[in-house]
């Protein structure tokens, strides 16, 4: 009989410790290592076509305007007041600069690329850094 009792005693034991497993918590797995690398920065993609071109910054300024670029900009030479995106009377962008901020957008501002051609925004790059 003390066989079956310690028999008995060792289930309870073992089903008290099985149902203190767990303690209701969910846990996920955690990975120990991570494959595969991280895509490259958009600013280090190659270049936009517009890059390539020589801009016209009287085109330029058609663009500008028509683009509402003034709302957000201050420069002198559209005679626009905007506070939104930087003062480009003295940002002291250059034109590179300037046609990535155009086509691929920067902080607030949006990307151009699929609504002006290449050639629209080596104008208006060539616009807003003609100095």
């Amino acid at each position: 009989m003390s066989r079956t009792l310690l028999a008995f005693a060792s289930l309870v034991a073992l089903l008290v410790l099985a149902a203190g497993c767990g303690g209701g918590e969910e846990v996920s797995p955690v990975p120990q290592t991570v494959e595969g690398t991280l895509p490259e920065a958009a600013t280090t993609a190659e270049q936009p076509p517009a890059a390539e071109l020589e801009g016209n910054p009287e085109a330029g300024a058609e663009v500008f305007a028509a683009n509402g670029c003034g709302g957000c900009h201050t420069y002198g030479p559209a005679g626009s007041e905007g506070n939104v995106g930087p003062n480009l009377d003295e940002s002291g962008t250059d034109y590179e600069t300037a046609v990535q901020f155009v086509t691929n957008g920067a902080g607030a501002m949006p990307a151009f690329r699929d609504s002006l051609e290449p050639q629209q925004i080596a104008d208006v790059a060539a616009y807003v850094t003609q100095g």
